[in-house]
Protein backbone atom coordinates (compact mmCIF):
# COMPACT_ATOMS: atom_id res chain seq x y z
CA UNK A 1 0.00 0.00 0.00
CA UNK A 2 1.25 3.43 -0.72
CA UNK A 3 2.71 5.55 2.21
CA UNK A 4 3.10 9.33 2.01
CA UNK A 5 5.39 12.00 3.77
CA UNK A 6 3.64 11.27 7.02
CA UNK A 7 4.44 7.66 7.19
CA UNK A 8 0.76 6.57 7.20
CA UNK A 9 -1.04 4.59 4.73
CA UNK A 10 -3.05 6.87 2.53
CA UNK A 11 -6.77 5.46 3.39
CA UNK A 12 -5.84 6.63 6.98
CA UNK A 13 -4.89 9.95 6.36
CA UNK A 14 -6.80 13.53 6.70
CA UNK A 15 -4.40 15.11 3.79
CA UNK A 16 -5.15 13.33 0.93
CA UNK A 17 -3.69 13.59 -2.47
CA UNK A 18 -5.97 15.89 -4.55
CA UNK A 19 -6.51 12.98 -7.67
CA UNK A 20 -10.05 13.95 -9.19
CA UNK A 21 -10.94 10.55 -10.34
CA UNK A 22 -7.67 9.73 -11.59
CA UNK A 23 -8.69 11.86 -15.06
CA UNK A 24 -6.12 12.04 -17.72
CA UNK A 25 -7.50 15.00 -18.66
CA UNK A 26 -6.64 16.10 -14.86
CA UNK A 27 -4.53 19.58 -14.92
CA UNK A 28 -4.48 20.65 -11.57
CA UNK A 29 -1.33 21.19 -9.79
CA UNK A 30 0.14 18.37 -6.66
CA UNK A 31 -2.04 19.81 -3.77
CA UNK A 32 -3.52 17.72 -1.06
CA UNK A 33 -7.28 17.65 -0.55
CA UNK A 34 -8.87 18.15 3.30
CA UNK A 35 -12.30 17.35 4.24
CA UNK A 36 -13.37 18.21 7.39
CA UNK A 37 -17.16 16.97 6.51
CA UNK A 38 -18.22 14.16 5.08
CA UNK A 39 -21.53 14.14 2.79
CA UNK A 40 -23.37 18.33 1.76
CA UNK A 41 -27.00 19.13 2.62
CA UNK A 42 -26.44 21.55 -1.01
CA UNK A 43 -28.19 18.85 -2.40
CA UNK A 44 -27.45 20.13 -5.99
CA UNK A 45 -28.69 17.66 -8.78
CA UNK A 46 -25.52 17.74 -10.71
CA UNK A 47 -23.20 16.13 -7.91
CA UNK A 48 -20.62 14.22 -8.86
CA UNK A 49 -19.75 13.57 -5.03
CA UNK A 50 -22.84 11.55 -4.48
CA UNK A 51 -21.77 8.64 -6.58
CA UNK A 52 -18.62 7.28 -4.52
CA UNK A 53 -19.48 8.76 -0.91
CA UNK A 54 -22.15 6.84 0.89
CA UNK A 55 -24.88 8.46 2.84
CA UNK A 56 -23.72 11.45 0.37
CA UNK A 57 -26.91 13.67 1.92
CA UNK A 58 -26.05 13.36 5.63
CA UNK A 59 -23.55 16.03 6.35
CA UNK A 60 -21.25 14.66 9.57
CA UNK A 61 -17.85 15.85 10.80
CA UNK A 62 -15.12 13.18 9.15
CA UNK A 63 -13.59 11.31 11.97
CA UNK A 64 -9.97 11.45 12.52
CA UNK A 65 -9.99 15.46 12.21
CA UNK A 66 -8.07 15.98 15.40
CA UNK A 67 -4.44 14.02 13.76
CA UNK A 68 -4.64 17.22 11.05
CA UNK A 69 -2.03 19.51 13.60
CA UNK A 70 0.46 16.50 13.22
CA UNK A 71 -0.06 15.59 9.65
CA UNK A 72 0.59 19.64 9.19
CA UNK A 73 3.71 19.39 11.31
CA UNK A 74 5.14 17.16 8.99
CA UNK A 75 4.78 19.16 5.73
CA UNK A 76 7.42 20.95 3.68
CA UNK A 77 5.95 24.52 4.26
CA UNK A 78 5.21 24.92 0.32
CA UNK A 79 2.49 22.87 -0.05
CA UNK A 80 -1.20 24.30 -1.17
CA UNK A 81 -4.27 22.61 0.25
CA UNK A 82 -7.35 22.45 -0.90
CA UNK A 83 -10.33 23.13 1.51
CA UNK A 84 -12.90 21.13 0.24
CA UNK A 85 -12.43 18.73 -2.45
CA UNK A 86 -15.84 16.36 -1.80
CA UNK A 87 -17.99 18.04 0.38
CA UNK A 88 -18.89 21.44 1.13
CA UNK A 89 -16.13 23.06 4.18
CA UNK A 90 -19.40 25.34 4.99
CA UNK A 91 -22.52 22.96 6.02
CA UNK A 92 -24.66 25.16 8.26
CA UNK A 93 -23.45 23.14 10.94
CA UNK A 94 -20.30 24.40 10.86
CA UNK A 95 -21.60 27.62 12.50
CA UNK A 96 -21.76 25.95 16.08
CA UNK A 97 -19.22 23.62 15.66
CA UNK A 98 -16.32 25.56 14.02
CA UNK A 99 -14.49 22.54 12.21
CA UNK A 100 -13.18 24.04 9.31
CA UNK A 101 -12.42 27.57 10.66
CA UNK A 102 -10.22 25.57 13.33
CA UNK A 103 -8.29 23.85 10.09
CA UNK A 104 -8.03 27.21 8.90
CA UNK A 105 -6.18 28.30 12.04
CA UNK A 106 -3.97 25.49 11.60
CA UNK A 107 -2.98 26.20 8.30
CA UNK A 108 -2.43 29.37 8.99
CA UNK A 109 0.07 29.09 11.75
CA UNK A 110 2.49 26.66 9.64
CA UNK A 111 2.16 28.86 6.63
CA UNK A 112 0.95 26.97 4.29
CA UNK A 113 -1.31 27.81 0.88
CA UNK A 114 -5.02 27.67 0.93
CA UNK A 115 -7.73 27.10 -1.73
CA UNK A 116 -11.54 26.79 -0.54
CA UNK A 117 -13.81 25.70 -2.73
CA UNK A 118 -17.47 26.64 -1.06
CA UNK A 119 -21.06 27.36 -2.13
CA UNK A 120 -21.61 29.15 1.15
CA UNK A 121 -21.49 32.71 2.23
CA UNK A 122 -20.38 31.62 5.68
CA UNK A 123 -16.88 31.69 3.83
CA UNK A 124 -17.23 35.52 5.50
CA UNK A 125 -16.82 34.75 9.35
CA UNK A 126 -12.95 33.77 8.37
CA UNK A 127 -12.10 36.73 6.41
CA UNK A 128 -10.13 37.50 9.27
CA UNK A 129 -8.26 34.68 8.89
CA UNK A 130 -7.95 34.65 4.31
CA UNK A 131 -7.20 37.78 4.69
CA UNK A 132 -3.70 37.08 6.93
CA UNK A 133 -2.73 34.07 4.64
CA UNK A 134 -1.79 32.77 1.38
CA UNK A 135 -5.20 32.09 0.77
CA UNK A 136 -7.91 31.97 -2.03
CA UNK A 137 -11.55 31.42 -2.27
CA UNK A 138 -13.29 29.45 -5.53
CA UNK A 139 -17.23 30.69 -5.15
CA UNK A 140 -19.69 28.39 -7.36
CA UNK A 141 -22.56 30.30 -9.05
CA UNK A 142 -24.28 28.11 -11.46
CA UNK A 143 -27.35 30.25 -12.38
CA UNK A 144 -28.55 33.24 -11.68
CA UNK A 145 -32.23 31.96 -12.78
CA UNK A 146 -32.44 28.35 -11.46
CA UNK A 147 -29.80 28.05 -8.23
CA UNK A 148 -32.93 27.14 -6.13
CA UNK A 149 -33.65 24.35 -8.79
CA UNK A 150 -30.04 23.45 -9.34
CA UNK A 151 -28.80 23.70 -5.87
CA UNK A 152 -31.70 23.59 -3.73
CA UNK A 153 -29.96 23.46 -0.28
CA UNK A 154 -27.37 25.56 -0.88
CA UNK A 155 -26.92 29.39 -0.14
CA UNK A 156 -28.64 31.67 -2.99
CA UNK A 157 -26.61 33.27 -6.00
CA UNK A 158 -27.44 36.75 -4.55
CA UNK A 159 -25.55 35.74 -1.25
CA UNK A 160 -23.00 34.31 -3.17
CA UNK A 161 -22.49 37.10 -5.10
CA UNK A 162 -22.49 39.22 -2.35
CA UNK A 163 -20.20 37.34 -0.32
CA UNK A 164 -17.21 37.35 -3.99
CA UNK A 165 -17.63 41.40 -3.25
CA UNK A 166 -17.03 41.41 0.73
CA UNK A 167 -13.71 38.58 0.44
CA UNK A 168 -12.42 40.84 -2.50
CA UNK A 169 -13.03 43.62 -0.44
CA UNK A 170 -11.22 42.34 2.23
CA UNK A 171 -8.19 41.23 0.01
CA UNK A 172 -8.73 37.85 -0.24
CA UNK A 173 -8.72 36.97 -3.84
CA UNK A 174 -11.77 34.94 -5.29
CA UNK A 175 -12.54 32.87 -8.50
CA UNK A 176 -16.19 31.96 -9.56
CA UNK A 177 -16.28 28.75 -10.37
CA UNK A 178 -19.43 28.48 -13.15
CA UNK A 179 -19.44 24.67 -13.02
CA UNK A 180 -21.08 23.10 -14.33
CA UNK A 181 -22.39 24.00 -17.43
CA UNK A 182 -25.36 22.28 -18.60
CA UNK A 183 -26.78 23.02 -22.27
CA UNK A 184 -30.39 23.82 -22.59
CA UNK A 185 -30.56 24.88 -18.64
CA UNK A 186 -27.89 27.43 -17.72
CA UNK A 187 -25.68 27.83 -21.15
CA UNK A 188 -27.72 31.11 -22.24
CA UNK A 189 -26.64 32.61 -18.78
CA UNK A 190 -23.03 32.08 -19.47
CA UNK A 191 -22.23 36.16 -20.54
CA UNK A 192 -24.88 36.95 -17.68
CA UNK A 193 -22.67 34.58 -15.15
CA UNK A 194 -19.05 36.45 -15.85
CA UNK A 195 -20.34 39.96 -15.71
CA UNK A 196 -21.84 39.34 -12.84
CA UNK A 197 -19.04 37.60 -10.66
CA UNK A 198 -16.56 39.81 -12.36
CA UNK A 199 -18.25 43.15 -11.25
CA UNK A 200 -18.48 41.36 -8.13
CA UNK A 201 -14.44 40.80 -7.56
CA UNK A 202 -13.82 37.87 -9.35
CA UNK A 203 -10.47 37.54 -10.85
CA UNK A 204 -10.49 34.37 -12.56
CA UNK A 205 -13.49 31.85 -13.60
CA UNK A 206 -13.21 28.38 -13.36
CA UNK A 207 -15.72 26.64 -16.11
CA UNK A 208 -16.17 23.04 -17.18
CA UNK A 209 -18.93 20.89 -19.02
CA UNK A 210 -21.90 18.37 -17.08
CA UNK A 211 -20.22 14.66 -17.13
CA UNK A 212 -22.93 12.71 -16.50
CA UNK A 213 -23.33 9.75 -13.79
CA UNK A 214 -26.07 7.64 -13.17
CA UNK A 215 -27.29 9.21 -10.15
CA UNK A 216 -26.47 12.63 -10.41
CA UNK A 217 -28.43 11.84 -14.86
CA UNK A 218 -31.33 10.45 -12.84
CA UNK A 219 -31.59 13.20 -10.51
CA UNK A 220 -31.46 16.44 -13.54
CA UNK A 221 -33.86 14.25 -15.39
CA UNK A 222 -36.87 14.71 -12.70
CA UNK A 223 -36.37 18.14 -12.42
CA UNK A 224 -35.95 18.92 -16.10
CA UNK A 225 -37.64 15.80 -18.13
CA UNK A 226 -37.49 17.63 -21.40
CA UNK A 227 -33.86 19.25 -21.44
CA UNK A 228 -32.37 16.11 -20.32
CA UNK A 229 -34.35 13.68 -22.76
CA UNK A 230 -32.60 15.94 -25.56
CA UNK A 231 -29.33 15.89 -24.14
CA UNK A 232 -29.46 12.13 -23.96
CA UNK A 233 -28.18 11.21 -27.51
CA UNK A 234 -25.45 14.11 -27.47
CA UNK A 235 -24.14 12.08 -24.03
CA UNK A 236 -24.71 8.50 -24.76
CA UNK A 237 -24.26 8.13 -28.54
CA UNK A 238 -22.08 10.92 -29.96
CA UNK A 239 -20.10 11.61 -26.54
CA UNK A 240 -17.59 9.35 -24.82
CA UNK A 241 -16.60 8.00 -21.47
CA UNK A 242 -13.77 9.33 -19.91
CA UNK A 243 -12.90 8.12 -16.11
CA UNK A 244 -16.19 6.41 -15.80
CA UNK A 245 -18.01 9.71 -16.66
CA UNK A 246 -20.20 10.57 -19.72
CA UNK A 247 -18.84 13.63 -21.83
CA UNK A 248 -20.55 15.85 -24.34
CA UNK A 249 -18.86 15.28 -27.31
CA UNK A 250 -15.29 17.49 -27.53
CA UNK A 251 -16.54 19.95 -30.36
CA UNK A 252 -19.34 20.83 -28.33
CA UNK A 253 -17.94 21.13 -24.72
CA UNK A 254 -15.08 23.74 -26.15
CA UNK A 255 -17.49 25.60 -28.12
CA UNK A 256 -19.13 26.39 -25.05
CA UNK A 257 -15.92 27.06 -22.74
CA UNK A 258 -15.01 29.36 -26.06
CA UNK A 259 -18.17 31.48 -24.82
CA UNK A 260 -17.14 31.91 -20.81
CA UNK A 261 -13.22 32.30 -22.23
CA UNK A 262 -14.51 35.13 -24.30
CA UNK A 263 -16.43 36.21 -21.90
CA UNK A 264 -14.08 36.36 -19.34
CA UNK A 265 -11.45 38.23 -21.67
CA UNK A 266 -14.36 41.41 -22.47
CA UNK A 267 -14.41 41.95 -18.79
CA UNK A 268 -10.92 41.73 -18.30
CA UNK A 269 -10.58 38.64 -16.27
CA UNK A 270 -8.69 35.16 -16.41
CA UNK A 271 -10.24 31.93 -17.29
CA UNK A 272 -9.55 28.26 -16.24
CA UNK A 273 -11.12 24.94 -17.27
CA UNK A 274 -10.98 21.73 -15.23
CA UNK A 275 -10.88 18.31 -16.87
CA UNK A 276 -11.41 19.16 -20.16
CA UNK A 277 -8.08 19.19 -22.48
CA UNK A 278 -9.18 22.78 -23.25
CA UNK A 279 -6.68 25.04 -21.73
CA UNK A 280 -6.60 27.64 -19.26
CA UNK A 281 -4.78 31.01 -18.74
CA UNK A 282 -2.86 30.52 -15.89
CA UNK A 283 -4.24 27.50 -13.19
CA UNK A 284 -7.13 24.91 -14.01
CA UNK A 285 -8.63 25.65 -10.65
CA UNK A 286 -7.43 28.58 -9.70
CA UNK A 287 -4.81 27.76 -7.02
CA UNK A 288 -2.30 30.36 -8.54
CA UNK A 289 -4.25 33.10 -6.93
CA UNK A 290 -3.05 31.54 -3.64
CA UNK A 291 0.05 33.86 -4.09
CA UNK A 292 -2.05 37.19 -4.83
CA UNK A 293 -1.71 39.78 -2.66
CA UNK A 294 -3.95 42.05 -4.91
CA UNK A 295 -7.77 42.50 -4.84
CA UNK A 296 -7.71 41.59 -8.95
CA UNK A 297 -5.12 39.51 -10.80
CA UNK A 298 -5.20 39.40 -14.03
CA UNK A 299 -4.60 35.72 -15.77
Amino acid sequence: MRRNNVDRPEHMMILRPFDPWRSSLCTCPEKLSLNPYTGCVHGCLYCYASSYIRRFSDCRPKGGIDRLSQEIARLRGEELISLSSSSDPYPPMERELGITRSCISLIRRRGLKLQIVTKSDLVLRDVDLLSDMRAAVSMTITSLRLDSRLEPGAPSASLRLRAIRRLTDSGVPVAARIDPIIPGINDSEIDALVERVADAGASYVISSTYKARQDSWRRMSLEFPDVMQSLRPMYFEQGERIGGYRYLPSEIRHAILSRVREACHEHGIGFGSCREGFGSDASCDGSHLTEARRHRILR
